[in-house]
C-alpha cells in the first residue's frame, strides 16, 4: 500500500497567457540599420530607441499603433533585424488599440 500523498491542484498559468502578458508590457522590435535598437514600454506606450547604453529618442505613441512607428522605421531607416517576440507584439498591440496592423 502507497503512502505517497497524492499531488495537490495548484492554479497553473498557461504558457500563452504568460507569453501574453509578458508581450503587453514590453518587448524588442528590433534593430534599425544605424545600428539602434527600438523598445517597445506598454506601460507608457512609448518607444524608446537607444544605441549602446545611450538613450537615442524617446517616442510616446499617444494611443496611435505601434505598426504606425514600425513602418516609419522601415521608411527612414529600414530594419537590421527584427526582435524575436516583435511580429507577435505588433499583431497584440493592434488588437488592443483596435488598429489594422
Amino acid at each position: 500500500m502507497s503512502t505517497r500523498k497524492a499531488a495537490t491542484q495548484e492554479p497553473t498559468v498557461s504558457l500563452l497567457s504568460h507569453f501574453t502578458r509578458a508581450l503587453t508590457r514590453s518587448f524588442s522590435l528590433g534593430v534599425d540599420k544605424e545600428g539602434y535598437t527600438h523598445h517597445y514600454y506598454q506601460p507608457a506606450d512609448a518607444v524608446v530607441v537607444h544605441c549602446c547604453r545611450e538613450l537615442e529618442h524617446y517616442q510616446p505613441l499617444d494611443g496611435r499603433p505601434l505598426s504606425h512607428w514600425h513602418q516609419y522605421v522601415a521608411q527612414k531607416r529600414g530594419w537590421k533585424s527584427m526582435g524575436q517576440l516583435a511580429h507577435a507584439g505588433l499583431r497584440i498591440d493592434a488588437r488592443q488599440k483596435g488598429a489594422q496592423a
